[in-house]
């Protein structure tokens, strides 16, 4: 579990949005998993203190003095062992007791969930641990980290956990390659745009979520149901439409004088569309944002 450079990023633009750092919890205790010299560099440009990080070669340390750097008064980590020098020991996979539930201005999710079997109680426990007005981040894996964990995830998930029944709304969620480089995508939300979110990819790609909470309201006293399943209940009307189109105007004239060359061109467009409709290059799911 750690804080790579995107979640690095994905702070301080927080930060930069108004979040106030305050008390933190990090599920795992985190590796800062960037060079000090680079966080110095950051943390100048949004003029925020940087003397823990001066002179820093490339040894990798714990995420407490970023997080200070932000402001936090208080950094705090949980994990099911001490190894790490958590603060706090709790498995997720229980729920989390009475004492810690609205607590936190800011809980940080850096990579744990996906690798705790009992999920929702996972999950719901985060939410729980946030304190009304303050904020969730989650840097989750999305497409290909098949046995990376128990779990990679979707942005429906996090988009139908962290609603308006359960007291959030979501700020923003981010797709990115893996990589200090990758691109940073708005991820659309399944519900606003009626219609699954999905994605093919050739690389990992990560899914960072930032949701504030809103409302004291018990966090999965309804349990989430798949956006366009519950349009389609609700209207009676099939929940997707199918992706085959009527052929073009080119494919219908070679039908006409050639039909297995027709077939083949009715192919390739179906193919492309398809890889198109789950690509990063769908901008009506994936839209490119600065990193700053």
């Amino acid at each position: 579990m750690g804080l790579d450079l995107h979640g690095v990023q994905l702070l301080l633009r927080a930060r930069k949005q108004g979040v106030q750092f305050g008390n933190v919890l990090t599920i795992g205790r985190l590796v800062l998993d960037v060079f000090p010299n680079k966080i110095q560099q950051l943390l100048q440009a949004h003029g925020l203190p940087d003397e823990k990080f001066r002179g820093g070669g490339p040894a990798s340390g714990q995420t407490e003095d970023f997080f200070r750097s932000l402001g936090a008064t208080s950094v705090q980590s949980l994990d099911a062992s001490a190894y790490e020098g958590a603060s706090v020991v709790h498995d997720l996979n229980l729920p989390i007791s009475a004492e810690w539930k609205g607590r936190f201005d800011v809980v940080y999710d850096g990579g744990t969930l996906e690798h705790v079997f009992n999920f929702p109680v996972a999950l719901r426990s985060c939410m729980e641990m946030v304190k009304v007005g303050g904020h969730l981040f989650l840097d989750s894996p999305g497409n290909n980290w098949f046995g990376h964990g128990f779990y990679q995830f979707s942005p429906e998930l996090f988009y139908s956990a962290c609603s308006e029944e359960n007291g959030y709304e979501v700020v923003e969620m981010i797709a990115h390659p893996t990589g200090p480089q990758g691109r940073w995508y708005r991820v659309a939300n399944p519900r606003v745009v009626r219609s699954r979110v999905e994605l093919i990819s050739y690389t990992l790609i990560h899914l960072m979520t930032h949701a504030r909470r809103v409302a004291e309201r018990e966090v999965f006293k309804q349990m989430p149901q798949q956006s366009d399943y519950t349009v389609a209940w609700q209207a009676g009307a099939p929940a997707t439409q199918p992706l085959d189109r009527a052929a073009g105007p080119l494919v219908r004239f070679v039908g006409r004088r050639a039909p297995a060359l027709a077939a083949l061109l009715k192919a390739g467009k179906t193919g492309w569309n398809f890889y198109r409709s789950h690509s990063l290059r769908n901008r009506r799911f994936f839209v490119p944002i600065s990193r700053d």
